[in-house]
């Protein structure tokens, strides 16, 4: 998971996730200033390891962090680069 997440643009979709809570694609990759397609790429990786859970409505796929321990990880790993 942590390799999964250690990615720049993925570390920056949690934390954009963590700081907003549930957010359509769009908003997600206008977000981070990314392809629509390089977000997706990066949504669906996020996903297969737990961090992140999707929900459909309509045309819309909207992403969620799904597992909340995700943010005491981050958390600890800040902790520790910053000394």
């Amino acid at each position: 998971m942590m390799k999964t997440v250690g990615h720049p643009s993925r570390l920056m979709i949690v934390e954009l996730l963590l700081e907003r809570g549930r957010l359509p694609v769009k908003d997600i990759y206008e977000a981070i200033d990314i392809s629509q397609s390089n977000a997706s790429q990066h949504l669906k990786a996020l996903e297969e390891v737990g961090v992140l859970r999707s929900e459909r409505e309509g045309k819309n796929i909207f992403y969620q962090i799904g597992n909340e321990k995700i943010s005491h990880v981050l958390a600890c790993v800040g902790d520790f680069t910053e000394r």
